[in-house]
């Protein structure tokens, strides 16, 4: 699986219509990533580096790192986390990176793990001006390649602007080597993009949503590999790792040329979010967001297969959809929501005031769309589902939720309010405009 090289570091002219431009100058995935990056800096002219780990990435790919760039004369500064577990990428590990950058003075940050030191230097690294690189520890999401960060402030997760990095290195050795649970987040991540794609889709059909079909590609391709690869990668082979991690890579470029997440984060996500919130009220424990990503696609797939069944049906007469309408969001679903949601209550209002405004911008032709053609659309991504089924079970992503610390009204709850978390359109959505979602809800919750 190769890494979309051509979109990086240009402007490139897309037959979609539009020109991207991805931040990230140079991706390498390969034996010998240390001596490569530390190669690279030296054709930049790079002095001065501070590399930053924790007490783990330090231990399986920093003092490598550490050991290649004094090998090549660099002035290498050190800030190792001592933690362990539980470093959060907070105020204080964020103050603590800054201190480090202050006292170094350098030209580049090296940012050797994953998700928290990843997110912590790149918000730090943005704050302060300095670019940084990545060297990447354990493939286990598709945040490597983002331009902002995913910071915890005051106990609570909030999404922060920040810059991409410069660069990504990452050694299959080192990736495959990465502890069990980063490896299935990650693969949980990636393939959860069979439902995004889908959610996108469903939006492009009915409504015109812009659509990159270069995009698309990019994060089909290797999520279909991964499926079919699943126990590969489950028997670690560095081959397959590193397959894993170039499309965890290749979503975070789509991403970044498309300017926001569509075609990697939809209805799937918005399940996630929401088992998020009732982490953070106390009412269950905290679990990696890969892994929830990759139960909620198992959900996820049986409420496409009852939409499909729906839309099935109204092939036989001819059907059409006829009518996408949200029901009214008035001053009684506000007061609502702040029962609810509380404190996150009122980015919830405006997710749904913009979710409204958009559909009455983009209103369905006035002939409607026939049902046959939504499930050509939705067909790819819909023939799939077997193998990503047996993928995940591969993968040993739980299929009870007791193994998410979820139960049954939980989960019912979940798949009644999910869509009111996001703007973007998806499969939930659909389904309330058509006010299917209560018998979709307890149709799937049957069947399971």
């Amino acid at each position: 699986m190769e890494i979309a090289r051509a979109w990086l570091g240009r402007p490139v002219a897309c037959a979609c219509g539009r020109t991207h431009e991805v931040p990230i100058a140079h991706v390498h995935v390969g034996p010998g990533a240390a001596a490569t990056l530390s190669g690279w800096l030296a054709e930049r002219g790079v002095q001065r580096i501070l590399l930053v780990a924790d007490a783990n990435t330090y231990d399986v790919h920093g003092r490598e790192v550490l050991a290649a760039l004094e090998a090549r004369g660099f002035a290498a500064g050190v800030h190792v986390f001592p933690q362990r577990h539980g470093l959060l990428p907070d105020e204080q590990a964020v103050a603590a990176v800054e201190a480090a950058l202050a006292d170094a003075a350098p030209d580049v940050a090296i940012a050797v793990g994953s998700g928290v030191i990843n997110d912590t230097v790149r918000y730090a690294s943005f704050r302060r001006g300095v670019p940084y690189v990545v060297a990447a520890t354990a493939p286990s999401m598709d945040g490597y390649a983002s331009s902002v960060a995913a910071m915890q402030f005051a106990g609570v997760k909030t999404t922060l602007p920040a810059h991409a990095p410069q660069a990504i290195f990452a050694d299959p050795a080192v990736l495959a080597a990465a502890p069990w649970p980063l490896v299935q987040a990650g693969y949980g991540d990636l393939i959860g993009k069979a439902i995004s794609l889908l959610d996108w889709k469903l939006s492009r059909t009915l409504f015109g949503e812009y659509f990159c079909p270069e995009a698309y590609r990019m994060v089909l391709a290797p999520m279909r590999y991964c499926a079919e690869h699943a126990a590969e990668i489950r028997a670690r082979s560095e081959t397959a790792v590193a397959a894993l991690f170039a499309g965890l890579i290749n979503s975070g470029i789509a991403m970044a040329m498309m300017g926001n997440s569509r075609p990697c984060s939809g209805s799937e996500h918005h399940c996630s979010h929401f088992w998020d919130l009732l982490a953070y009220r106390g009412e269950r424990d905290h679990m990696a967001h890969g892994l929830q990503v990759g139960y909620a696609t198992r959900w996820m797939m049986r409420f496409y297969r009852w939409t499909a069944r729906w839309l099935q049906a109204r092939t036989a007469n001819g059907g059409r959809v006829t009518q996408v309408t949200l029901p009214p969001w008035t001053e009684a679903e506000d007061q609502a929501a702040r029962s609810f949601y509380g404190a996150g209550a009122e980015e919830i209002i405006a997710a749904q005031r913009e979710k409204r405004r958009w559909l009455a911008d983009h209103p369905l032709p006035a002939e409607g769309v026939a049902a046959d053609e939504i499930l050509a659309a939705l067909e790819p991504e819909l023939s799939l589902f077997a193998a990503v089924e047996a993928s995940l079970d591969a993968m040993d992503i739980p299929q009870d939720p007791r193994g998410l610390d979820l139960d049954a009204r939980q989960l019912r709850l979940t798949f009644l309010r999910a869509y009111e978390l996001r703007s973007r359109f998806t499969v939930f959505d659909f389904l309330v405009s058509q006010g299917l979602l209560a018998a979709a809800v307890d149709g799937v919750l049957a069947e399971a």
